[in-house]
């Protein structure tokens, strides 16, 4: 019996712009989402035949107007759809380095705040979660079962 290792995957990305001197990070509160809105971090699709760190360059400066460098990858989240069968992949970097002039784009009120504000309460759904991958260097990933669904934890093992 043979198995097909393939399946249909649609990726995106996620990067968190932080900058040490006021301890804020870049948000955006995006309004053209299905999910519970909120602040989360500017990303997006990768295109067809784009570099991952391209389509992360890209997505930022489309929704930011900032052209950021020194991308650090900070882990993975899954999400599976039974009907149709697909796997959306999330890669999520972390950088500090940036530079242009902040624009507003039609995806998004976009501005910068102080990384302790981020709570439940004021941020995306799963996004919490997304921010422990961001932040601590024992969380490398999340995953659910279902698209958009609670994101479970997958801590780095030892």
């Amino acid at each position: 019996m043979t198995y097909s290792r393939s399946e249909h995957i649609e990726m995106v990305n996620m990067c968190m712009i932080y900058d040490p001197a006021t301890q804020s990070v870049l948000v955006e509160d995006k309004t053209d989402v299905a999910w519970k809105f909120g602040h989360t971090f500017p990303g997006g699709h990768v295109e067809k035949n784009e570099s991952l760190y391209d389509a992360m360059v890209r997505e930022v400066y489309e929704e930011t107007g900032l052209t950021v460098s020194h991308l650090e990858a900070c882990g993975t989240v899954e999400w599976f759809n039974q009907d149709p069968a697909y796997r959306r992949l999330g890669f999520l970097y972390k950088t500090t380095h940036f530079s242009g002039t902040l624009k507003q784009s039609d995806e998004g009120k976009i501005y910068w705040l102080p990384l302790a504000e981020l709570n439940e309460k004021n941020t995306a759904e799963s996004f919490m979660k997304f921010l422990k991958i961001f932040t601590d260097s024992t969380t490398v990933d999340a995953t659910s079962q279902v698209m958009n669904g609670s994101l479970s934890i997958i801590p780095k093992e030892e």
